[in-house]
């Protein structure tokens, strides 16, 4: 009897010790070079990806690598195939959700918390605009919004609302930008954003351009800049208004979910002790090492899209209408200079609205 419930019992053990080893080594090594400004390393670390559960997180993030190389085409190709599959993910796997009842939650295909969902379309929305595909730009603006009505008590972010606005406005579609400018302010009222125009300064004259620049932040020696500033000409035309904040998204989104695995864990506790009981019963050595392989296994699933900005922000300010390029300062909290990035034309323009990205990558 003793033997049999070996046979039995043991291929399953093997089983979960093969689903809980998945190897991560060519993600950290993308990470690291990414954080180090190694980008085309950190590209070439992720040239083949896994087919297995972690693949929307490695498409998330060779993604950003490709974005931040301004290689639009690819990072878009890898991005259209995460919402493909993250959505695909939407009626969730039977065996894995049930695995996952005996393992833990690392064994469920990745699919982020809300935000990192919603912030997949905000960044194709971005990389359409990088290529002056307004239309593109405002279809993933349109799904962004779909994401913000789903969020099921998850945080919302101004970031989001507000680029879905500008979408919007750049396609003349100006009641559905109020609409998302207004929500943008609820969430970040002290910045003094108009929930009209999405403009935070008096409208520019009649022979004055604007300039929205997306810019996004990094750690730098442990240190987050407080704020860039937008020269051109050697003139300061503004400062930048963050719209986001990745550690707070982080925080309230695992405050949310904590209930959720809290219920969960009760239960998948309770079944891990079923499973050694009928161990024991069967064989009392078995059932020691089948409690022990299982509970050295409960650990909560961590995986986060690593490679997003710590912060992102918007500025928008008038400038000349023509705008060969401009310098974007990025400042600590007491005004010391960390760094300057020129952006160089030509610069796209839709109208009289000028539109660039930056990121302060290492």
């Amino acid at each position: 009897m003793a033997k049999a419930s070996h046979r039995t019992i043991l291929p399953y053990v093997a089983a979960l010790l093969l689903c809980a080893g998945c190897a991560t080594v060519p993600l950290n090594e993308a990470r690291r070079n990414f954080n180090a400004g190694a980008l085309t390393e950190a590209d070439r670390n992720l040239a083949s990806l896994p087919h297995d559960g972690d693949r929307i997180l490695y498409l998330m993030e060779r993604g950003m690598i490709r974005h931040v190389r301004c290689d639009y085409t690819n990072s878009t190709a890898d991005w259209l195939e995460a919402v493909k599959l993250e959505t695909e993910l939407e009626t969730h796997s039977v065996t894995k959700a049930g695995a996952s009842m005996v393992v833990n939650d690392s064994l469920l295909s990745f699919r982020g918390y809300p935000y990192e969902r919603t912030l997949l379309h905000v960044f194709l929305a971005k990389n359409y605009l990088a290529c002056g595909l307004w239309e593109d730009a405002a279809v993933e603006a349109r799904s962004v919004v779909r994401r913000l009505q789903q969020l099921d008590g998850f945080p919302a972010d101004a970031l989001s609302h507000y680029i879905t606005a500008f979408c919007f406005e750049l396609c003349g579609d100006y009641s559905n930008a109020a609409r998302q400018y207004r929500e943008a302010a609820k969430l970040v009222p002290q910045i003094g954003l108009d929930e009209k125009t999405g403009r935070f300064t008096p409208p520019p004259q009649p022979n004055e351009s604007e300039l929205v620049c997306f810019v996004d932040f990094d750690f730098r020696n442990g240190m987050m800049p407080e704020f860039a500033e937008i020269y051109a000409g050697g003139q300061l035309l503004g400062i930048s208004r963050t719209l986001f904040t990745r550690s707070a998204m982080e925080a309230a989104s695992a405050q949310r979910m904590a209930a959720r695995r809290t219920a969960k864990l009760l239960t998948r506790i309770a079944l891990k002790e079923s499973l050694a009981l009928y161990a024991s019963s069967k064989d009392n050595d078995l059932g020691g090492l089948v409690w022990l392989l299982l509970f050295s296994m409960e650990k909560e699933d961590v995986r986060r899209w690593e490679t997003l900005p710590g912060k992102m922000a918007v500025v928008r300010v008038a400038c000349p209408d023509t705008l060969p390029g401009f310098d974007v300062v990025f400042k600590s909290h007491s005004g010391a200079v960390l760094k300057r990035i020129t952006i160089q034309g030509p610069l796209l323009k839709k109208g009289r609205i000028f539109v660039g990205l930056c990121r302060d990558n290492p």
